[in-house]
This record gives structure tokens, sequence and C-alpha cells, in this order.
């Protein structure tokens, strides 16, 4: 019996020479303001080809974060840009969503996104539990740029953090 298994979620060319890799979780405030800036600051330089972007699904086993795990099990990443366009939309709806019990959060991703839930997403998100784990992150957004932990203040605005983004990208 083989066990489904979905990539995690990843943009432009493998040998591009910059990778831009987060661990975030869609109900965190914090990683809100990240995507929204990565989506800003990376994205157009993924599709010059010149960055690879990596974000993984970090289902942190706690309370503030359990509603972006149930949400994300829905998530199908084996169709990248779909998933990223849901993840966007759950990012932009947040403060709305976050407020839901576990029941409904599962009839909004089925009935809002057209999804259900994923068994494929269920084992990747225990392998990038397991990094975590290895690599010793234990916040959300978590990133790193060529390997290296990339530091911000995530509690700034989207617009500070794109700058400092587009800054440490460019300056590898």
């Amino acid at each position: 019996m083989s066990m489904e298994y979905a990539p995690p979620l990843s943009f432009g060319r493998e040998e591009a020479k910059k990778h831009v890799e987060v661990f975030l979780n869609t109900a965190c405030p914090y990683c809100h303001n990240f995507f929204l800036a990565a989506h800003e600051a990376v994205m157009p330089r993924v599709e010059a080809g010149e960055v690879r972007y990596t974000i993984k699904h970090y289902d942190k086993p706690k309370v503030r974060l359990l509603h972006g795990t149930i949400a994300n099990l829905f998530i199908d990443y084996n169709q990248p840009n779909e998933a990223y366009e849901i993840m966007k939309s759950l990012f932009l709806t947040q403060k709305e969503w976050a407020r839901l019990d576990s029941g409904e959060i599962e009839q909004m991703m089925e009935q809002e996104y057209g999804c259900q839930e994923q068994r494929s997403t269920m084992n990747l998100s225990l392998d990038i539990t397991k990094e975590a784990l290895e690599r010793s992150i234990s916040v959300v957004p978590t990133v790193f740029i060529n390997g290296e932990k990339f530091e911000f203040d995530s509690r700034s605005p989207v617009g500070t953090i794109g700058k400092a983004l587009e800054q440490a990208v460019d300056s590898i």
C-alpha cells in the first residue's frame, strides 16, 4: 500500500541561485504579514527566474494555530497554483474565519473553496512538522534565505517586511 504524498508548495526554477523558504501557518497574524509581503517582494522574482520560493505550512501544535491546521488539511498541494490562491485568500480573510469552530472551518473549506480533506496533505504536514522539529523551528513565520535564517520583526507592517525581504534577497 503506497502512502499518498504531496510536495511542499514551491515555485520557481529548481536551479535558481536564491531560495526563500518559509514555515508558516494560515491562522498566524504575523504569517499573514509575511505572506503578503513575500507575495509582493518575492513572487515577481520567482516569475523572473531569479528565486525559488518554498512555503511549508507548519501545523504547529499550538491552540492559536489549530484553525490553520484544520484549513490546511483541505488544501491540495498537488495543485500548487490553486493551493497558493487558497492560502492567499485564507490570509486575506483570516480575521473572519479564525473565529469559526473546527466544523465551520471544514464546511467553509468545502463550500467556499470546493476542497475536500486531503490525505496527502496530512502526510506532508507530518513531514513538515518533523523537519521543523529537526531544524529547531519554534515560531512561525520562520524564514530562510539560501539556508540562512532571515531575521526580521514579524510584527512589522507588510511594506516594512517586504523591503527587508527585498534587501536580504538582493544581498545574496
